[in-house]
């Protein structure tokens, strides 16, 4: 936790109201998201009891899996969600060939799942793995089946994982991110009071909405885990009566299940869409829109994948997979936060505050610097060299580049650094927009007693070379070079 949201957080307990952590939202907001809210059963066994979900705030659809009647819920359920997506699976464009990359197609749009909390992400994620290995029954249709539900869950859920997909939106965590509340992050987690603290009503200040948001038959806690006081209330009385009923009077009993059950997740299914208008209500970075067109790419990529009739998602990585997701993973986090600080003076005011960005001021520069070529085939490059000197800290290393608000796409590696009494004196070198030798771009080199802006460029964090699978160790799951072959004789 950085010294900025410590004192925002510290500002939010005295003033009793959340303050802001950013002014700008970075994950796209969909148009139409589908709202997820899933209910699980008490007990040790945990099955799914209940799903509120739709893209109209208006209308939400409940499917209920009251007991013994499993497989028509999750039949019901495989057809609302696949409805949604194929609605994202009609208009597509052709991608122009650039580079490496050939020409391609991909949908227009893509489909967004919007979820309250970490929890129902690995609700979701389990659910997935438990569903996308059933059987598909013989002359049904793959595309509508609950197999295909389970491995369109497990699509969502590895998307979550990342920090930069909007695939599957975190509410809790994404309002975590823009605002500092006065309550610890356990307490975050609950979208109730978290909300409360955000958008309190008229004539409460956020602390007193906190309070009152606690009590969990006014607000339920949303899920998937039923709060025992309403179990105790409401459920336990009803799955007797449903135990013991037959015929007529069990569906007596189901439908008041099922109001039951609607009055507990209503308030959440409410609260989670005003969630969403206070995240549309920011103004997003320029480059959401990148992220969500490799959103798109990704959901084009699946949809291909499940098209091609390709096996389900393996239940474990090996460790060759595990390794390039990983590292995906984390340089996905850093050149995000990295972009933010580019675009978002809020967050660059944080990364200041760690030493991953400073302010100084230009006291030396070599604008006509070149580097001679090395060997026959090479020709000189120009490389200026500018001297900055700030008294902000400075957790950097050598060869880290570095880019500024004032044009990102601007990068400086860091050559050396002098810690001197009064600061620190960091020498960079210019990489990008240099021109040649004989075309030089003098614009790219900032002018002696100019104040730079300078955070990690997002360009610095790429994924490492992975080695080929036929250079693997057997260790890790490389071929078994240690065959031997059997004596003829």
């Amino acid at each position: 936790m950085s010294l900025l949201t410590t004192l925002q957080q510290l500002r939010a307990a005295e003033t009793q109201h959340a303050q802001p952590l950013s002014r700008l939202r970075y994950l796209h907001i969909a148009d139409q998201p589908l709202l997820f809210l899933p209910l699980n059963r008490p007990g040790e066994t945990a099955r799914p009891l209940a799903v509120m979900a739709g893209n109209d705030p208006h209308h939400p659809h409940l499917f209920l899996a009251p007991p013994g009647d499993d497989d028509h819920f999750l039949t019901a359920l495989a057809e609302h969600l696949h409805t949604y997506i194929h609605s994202f699976q009609q208009a597509t464009r052709i991608r122009p060939a650039k580079g490496e990359h050939p020409e391609r197609r991909e949908y227009l749009d893509a489909p967004q799942l919007v979820v309250t909390g970490t929890a129902t992400v690995d609700y979701l994620r389990k659910l997935g793995r438990a569903l996308r290995y059933r059987p598909i029954p013989d002359g049904a249709d793959p595309a509508a089946s609950v197999a295909h539900l389970g491995r369109w869950l497990t699509f969502f859920a590895e998307r979550a994982e990342y920090a930069t997909s909007s695939l599957l939106l975190n509410l809790t965590d994404l309002l975590s991110t823009h605002w500092a509340t006065g309550q610890s992050m356990l307490e975050n987690a609950h979208l109730a009071p978290l909300m409360a603290w955000i958008l309190p009503p008229d004539g409460q200040t956020g602390l007193q909405a906190a309070l009152a948001a606690e009590n969990p038959l006014q607000h339920p806690p949303d899920g998937p885990t039923i709060d025992p006081s309403f179990e105790t209330a409401r459920l336990t009385s009803l799955f007797a009566d449903l135990k013991s009923a037959r015929g007529p009077h069990r569906q007596h009993h189901v439908e008041r299940l099922r109001q039951t059950v609607e009055s507990y997740l209503t308030p959440t299914w409410e609260l989670a869409w005003d969630a969403l208008s206070a995240l549309r209500g920011m103004s997003p970075i320029p480059s959401t829109a990148a992220r969500w067109d490799a959103d798109i790419r990704q959901f084009t990529h699946h949809s291909d994948r499940l098209d091609a009739d390709a096996p389900p998602q393996p239940k474990q990585d090996n460790a060759i997979s595990a390794a390039v997701n990983l590292a995906e993973l984390e340089h996905a986090a850093a050149a995000l936060d990295s972009r933010r600080a580019l675009e978002d003076t809020f967050v660059m005011a944080e990364r200041r505050t760690t030493g991953e960005a400073f302010s100084g001021i230009v006291t030396h520069t070599e604008p006509d610097r070149i580097i001679e070529p090395q060997g026959p085939k090479q020709r000189a490059k120009r490389r200026p060299r500018l001297t900055i000197h700030t008294t902000d800290p400075v957790r950097l290393e050598i060869n880290r580049l570095l880019a500024g608000p004032h044009d990102p796409a601007v990068h400086m590696a860091v050559c050396d650094i002098f810690y001197t009494p009064d600061g620190t004196d960091i020498v960079l070198e210019v990489t990008t927009r240099t021109g040649t030798v004989n075309n030089p771009n003098s614009r790219s080199v900032p002018a002696v007693g100019t104040t730079l802006l300078l955070t990690t460029a997002p360009e610095h964090f790429r994924r490492p070379q992975f080695p080929d699978r036929d250079q693997t160790p057997w260790t890790h799951a490389g071929p078994d070079t240690q065959a031997a072959e059997e004596d003829p004789a």
